[in-house]
């Protein structure tokens, strides 16, 4: 601390003199926040990895003969040239001790500026609104809030000096992180840049765009003469100006390829049109560009791209030829290619191969990713073989009316290239009869009609000589691929116990209703977690052997938990300190001692871990680093990763974000992958492979499904049919699971198809673990405005950030609502982040309000207190009926539907059992053990 106090005097200053003038805008939590930042990075090295990811990550998008360029004198304009954004904001916010900007990182690498008076201007300008940002609230100091800062105008003084002794300018485009509605700014060049453009363009003879940023509308400023290169940046991480330097001298050859489609304007994007906004009042988004997402749109409606899928440059050239091809359906098809460096320096070529499914019955897209790969570094001349294996499932259309993944009958085309639109057709798959891959339970459709797009008929094209192998229907048994919904759950109750069910009698329904079965196992209750681990117990004893409030415990995140006395089934005391550092969120750590189930850390971070105030590695954004197209790539990043995650005493980060980028304007595109659900997947599963290399480490996917809907409303209903669900929404979550095997999944707070995706026994149960064999925990996002019972019947197994066990108990039993004075019940709302409370629920009790229910409950409001504005609202949507007494007292009488005791204990232990059967596998379990020196 003294050492702070010596180094840090500013901060220190700024602090007592907020707290003098009687302000304090700083809380003990923010405070600590501060003073942990006069750490430093534990791992500095992997700054190298992050230069490196960078580097590989970046996106030529245009080189007319310009880069590389020499070291030297250049002119630097654009207001990411010094406010370059380096990583994300909210969770994807890394804390770090230094991020190199794009001035930084040219000057460190042998660049000189004449634009020196200019990004003094630029740097006094953004320095400026620093100082009143750090007045501002919590929000905006400690969560990567950043300054929006103007560009400053290029005066003519400005221009004058910019072009003595150089004929070379780098201007940079700079779109900060948001969740702001800021309308056409995430997607469109302001007045001041076009104009800035045009006279950089007119001045220089070679000008270089450099877009610190997503996609952006770009047609007119690409086409102009003198802007010979074009660089997509993107949010490359700490290192951001070191890679830059690295792309621009040719330290490194860029080999980033885009993984969404560029288009020419916004509107171009068949999702425009049905997306809304933060400030839209509209609670429903149709997805009715069905599956025609991305490239599937733009090559099925033959719209041209400006850049297409899977497009980017090189400073050398390679040709890819086809070498095998093999198909079966036990191991899928098999394409070999050899690549070969035909340029003039080394560089690395990503092989694409796309197939054009055959239309039948169902419409397809022109063609679909169905694998790829990247060589190594290859010298000129150098050649490398790729082996690519495509699993059949990669193939399959899913059956709407049928509920089935099928091959529909026909030629299956296989096209290899280096881009969507850069194929060529290299093979051919026949199919003799249409093919039933999988049978699956329809649980996911849309309530109301949706009018879908339609492509244009497709032209048969001739295939001439390519390789060719064919598969017989008949040699593929679907019989035993059936997926059945589960109408059962069992409730564990100890050998001489007394238990009736209550929930089978029970005329509610609850939604998804299931049956209870009761099975009686060995009584064990004097065991502990370390028994099951020891398997001198099953799971299921030990559960059945935990009482109700422990159980509702152990389902709620640790924020705000009661604390409940039990039991110290050791019969010894021994010492367990729990992390302190600031973090996502913990499960319950109260039984650590007695029963020896250990709380479980989880921290936030798509880009780096984000726990607050400590110092950590910044890596390259989501969109980046699948812009890598490899594999490799995210495993190297979750190694690093997880290293972090073992020294901070980590146990699960909420990441990779698997949601599909349904349109690439969207400033919060770099949050998410690709448009393509199958890279996604396989790029969000690279990462966990890195980060499940240090023993006790594992992630948490996320947010399944829909979070791309671009308005971020809690409680926004997304329509959608069941068959872009599958093959569209569904697919990388299930790709990545399939190869990684997350420890959980996070759902998300958004409605499908019209009920809550954590309340939905069809996602959470049939899919997630029947269809796909998901083993971990399911578990709800902040803020998730639901019933947490139903979440936790329907399979969502853990409640973040955290709830009050006895709302869980009151839907085990009959339960009154709790009315205050003013008529209505009383209204939990607490653990605000952002200014939404991420705990809340109102206490009902048993009783839920329905108009046309049956049921009844009466509050009385005194004379003298006034009816809660609540209860008014309620009264005009046919909720209740309100009366004035004679004595002036009012009577509110609220219709609904008593539902008794309709949460079973069974389904309580079910969600325990996913939970504890990942954290036995956890970091925290092996530390909690070696405390206990069992």
């Amino acid at each position: 601390m003294l050492s702070y106090l010596l180094t840090n005097k500013k901060d220190i200053l700024f602090i007592w003199w907020n707290i003098t003038k009687g302000s304090i805008i700083m809380n003990f939590r923010q405070l600590r926040g501060v003073f942990f930042k006069a750490g430093k990075m534990q791992f500095p090295e992997q700054k190298n990895l992050v230069r490196q990811l960078g580097a590989d990550s970046m996106v030529l998008l245009k080189n007319s003969d310009l880069l590389p360029i020499n070291r030297g004198k250049i002119a630097l304009f654009g207001a990411g040239a010094v406010d370059t954004v380096c990583c994300g904001i909210y969770y994807n916010y890394v804390y770090t001790d230094k991020n190199v900007s794009i001035k930084e990182g040219l000057l460190e690498n042998g660049f000189t500026f004449t634009t020196d008076s200019w990004l003094e201007k630029m740097e006094k300008s953004l320095k400026q609104e620093e100082k009143v940002l750090k007045n501002q609230a919590e929000d905006k100091l400690f969560s990567g809030r950043r300054a929006y800062v103007e560009e400053v105008p290029i005066s003519v003084a400005d221009m004058a000096e910019a072009i003595l002794g150089t004929d070379t300018c780098i201007y940079v485009i700079r779109r900060q992180a948001t969740y702001e509605d800021i309308g056409s700014l995430e997607y469109q060049l302001t007045e001041e840049e076009h104009e800035n453009i045009k006279l950089i363009s007119g001045s220089f003879k070679n000008v270089i765009l450099v877009l610190n940023s997503g996609m952006i509308e770009l047609s007119s400023v690409a086409r102009m003469k003198n802007v010979k290169a074009i660089i997509l940046m993107g949010i490359p991480g700490m290192e951001a100006g070191n890679s830059l330097a690295d792309v621009l001298t040719g330290i490194v050859n860029p080999s980033g390829r885009l993984t969404s489609t560029w288009a020419k304007k916004y509107k171009d994007y068949s999702t425009c049109y049905n997306a809304t906004k933060r400030k839209d009042t509209s609670k429903e988004i149709d997805y009715k560009e069905g599956i025609y997402v991305g490239y599937r749109y733009f090559d099925a409606f033959d719209v041209a791209p400006l850049y297409p899928f899977g497009y980017g440059l090189s400073y050398t050239n390679f040709r890819i030829d086809a070498r095998y091809f093999e198909a079966s359906w036990m191991g899928g098809v098999v394409i070999r290619v050899k690549v070969t460096n035909t340029g003039a320096v080394s560089g690395r070529q990503v092989v694409q191969v796309y197939c054009s499914q055959p239309e039948d019955k169902l419409d397809k897209p022109y063609q679909i990713l169905v694998g790829f790969g990247k060589t190594g570094k290859l010298k000129p001349g150098e050649s490398e073989e790729i082996t690519m294996k495509i699993p059949i499932m990669q193939l399959c259309s899913f059956d709407e009316e049928n509920s089935q993944w099928i091959m529909e009958k026909g030629d299956y085309l296989f096209r290899i290239g280096d881009n969507s639109r850069n194929t060529n057709l290299s093979a051919k798959l026949v199919l003799d009869k249409r093919t039933v891959y999988k049978r699956v339970t329809e649980v996911i459709s849309p309530k109301k009609n949706l009018e879908f797009l339609t492509p244009p008929p497709r032209t048969l094209e001739k295939t001439g000589y390519i390789f060719s192998t064919s598969l017989s229907g008949d040699d593929f048994n679907s019989e035993n691929k059936v997926v059945v919904p589960t109408k059962s759950f069992t409730t564990l109750v100890p050998e001489g116990s007394n238990y009736v069910s209550y929930v089978n009698s029970n005329p509610y329904e609850i939604p998804f209703r299931a049956e209870e079965k009761i099975e009686y196992v060995k009584p064990c209750g004097t065991t502990t977690f370390f028994d099951v681990i020891k398997e001198k117990i099953t799971m299921e004893e030990f559960v059945s052997s935990l009482s109700p409030e422990i159980l509702a415990r152990i389902v709620s995140g640790e924020l705000n938990e009661s604390k409940l006395q039990n039991e110290n089934r050791f019969g010894f005391d021994f010492r367990f300190d729990r992390n302190k550092l600031e973090v996502a969120a913990r499960t319950t750590s109260q039984f650590a001692t007695t029963l020896g189930i250990p709380g479980v850390t989880i921290a936030d971070g798509p880009s780096g871990l984000h726990l607050k105030g400590v110092y950590c590695t910044c890596y390259p954004s989501p969109m980046n680093m699948a812009q890598t197209w490899d594999m490799g790539a995210m495993v190297r990043m979750g190694r690093a990763y997880g290293r972090e995650m073992e020294h901070y005493g980590i146990d699960y980060c909420l990441a990779p974000s698997l949601n599909i980028v349904r349109n690439p304007m969207k400033c919060i595109a770099y949050e998410l992958y690709s448009e393509d659900p199958s890279l996604s997947g396989i790029m969000g599963a690279g990462f966990i492979m890195g980060v499940k290399r240090y023993e006790g480490r594992n992630v948490i996917i996320k947010n399944l499904p829909t979070i791309n809907q671009e308005n971020f409303r809690r409680d926004v209903n997304i329509n959608v049919s069941s068959r872009a669900f599958g093959e569209i929404y569904l697919r990388s979550f299930s790709v990545c699971q399939f190869t990684g095997q997350p420890a959980g999944v996070l759902s998300s707070t958004n409605s499908i198809n019209g009920e809550p995706a954590c309340s939905q026994r069809g996602l959470n149960t049939d899919i997630i673990r029947n269809d796909w064999g998901f083993k971990g925990f399911v578990m709800s996002d902040w803020g998730s405005d639901t019933e947490k019972s139903y979440d936790l019947h329907a399979g969502c197994d853990l409640i973040m950030p955290g709830y009050n066990p006895d709302k869980i108990l009151e839907s085990m039993m009959e339960t009154a609502p709790t009315f205050e004075e003013d008529g209505y019940v009383s209204v939990v709302e607490t653990a605000y982040l952002y200014d939404i409370p991420m705990i809340r629920y109102e206490n009902w009790g048993s009783f839920m309000l329905d108009k046309d229910g049956k049921d009844k409950v009466v509050a009385k409001v005194p004379s003298d207190i006034e009816i809660s504005e609540k209860a008014l609202k309620a009264e005009k949507e046919g909720l209740c009926k309100i009366e004035t007494e004679m004595d002036g007292t009012k009577t509110i009488t609220y219709f609904g539907i008593d539902r008794g005791a309709y949460f079973a204990l069974g389904e309580l232990q079910q969600a325990v059992i996913h939970i504890l059967s990942a954290i036995k596998d956890s970091a925290a379990m092996k530390k909690l053990m070696e405390h206990a020196k069992i």
